[in-house]
């Protein structure tokens, strides 16, 4: 099983940048709301959960960008967001699920 912590430890390591606070955040979607914005400024939000989230979830910040697609249930990778995160759930989803970040401040 893929341990997204020690991935995390190792990436940040190898940057040679140090964490000053890791937890978890999540953001709680709610019908009818379809779009989510984050300030992740001086911290990265690492994407747990791509598995969860609807096809056709879009999340865009200034460091990256992402759109869920099929192939995304079976991937364990993680994803990385820094800066203005937007999310925008596709305007025709009955799902609605909890979008789960590892959030990590650098020293």
């Amino acid at each position: 099983m893929f341990d997204h912590l020690i991935h995390i430890h190792q990436q940040f390591k190898q940057r040679d940048t140090g964490i000053e606070l890791q937890r978890f955040r999540s953001i709680t979607t709610q019908n009818p709301q379809k779009g989510y914005v984050l300030d992740a400024y001086n911290e990265y939000l690492i994407l747990t959960n791509a598995h969860a989230l609807p096809i056709g979830t879009r999340i865009i910040s200034d460091t990256n960008s992402l759109e869920i697609v099929q192939g995304h249930s079976s991937l364990e990778g993680i994803e990385e967001f820094s800066g203005l995160v937007r999310i925008e759930l596709p305007q025709e989803t009955q799902q609605y699920p909890v979008i789960e970040f590892i959030q990590i401040v650098k020293e």
